[in-house]
């Protein structure tokens, strides 16, 4: 019986423990709203080099523009009007694969570039994303895909609405 009531109360506690501790490992305040509820952790200027999916904009960003290259992967542009930003993403590709993303204002050169690359059979099999860039309406956005097995790179470029 003893042994019973120990292994509900164990039980209990490793279920609470679970439930205030995030997978991303950082402790949060049982008191404290979800992340998700809190919305984004950036804005313009403040998301240059983040990560969309750690700085919460990537929950519903637009696409403006998508392509699929000649060795079979896809990439695509995203825009966050939440967090006036945009980045690109790869999929369907293969170790040594990369991204090369720059953005140009409406009266302005490219700038902001930002990469990624493929780094190991995990990657390849999930989304790679560069780091964001803040955008403002206007903005075109290029994306260049540059394949591991050389040869000439794929872009394509989009427009963040007016």
């Amino acid at each position: 019986m003893l042994t019973s009531v120990c292994a509900v109360v164990v039980g209990a506690l490793a279920a609470a423990v679970l439930m205030l501790v995030p997978r991303d490992g950082e402790p949060r305040s049982s008191l404290s709203p979800p992340p998700a509820a809190n919305g984004p952790r950036c804005r313009g200027a403040g998301c240059e080099a983040e990560s969309p999916t750690r700085m919460k904009c990537a929950s519903a960003p637009a696409t403006l523009a998508v392509r699929r290259t000649a060795t079979g992967a896809s990439v695509d542009l995203r825009y966050s009007a939440e967090c006036g930003t945009s980045w690109a993403r790869m999929w369907g590709t293969r170790v040594g694969d990369r991204i090369e993303m720059s953005a140009a204002g409406p009266a302005g050169p490219r700038r902001g570039v930002r990469s990624a690359e493929v780094r190991n059979a995990l990657d390849a099999d999930a989304y790679v994303h560069t780091p964001m860039t803040a955008v403002r309406p206007g903005t075109v956005v290029r994306v260049c895909f540059r394949p591991v097995a050389g040869g000439e790179g794929e872009c394509v470029d989009g427009r963040v609405a007016e």
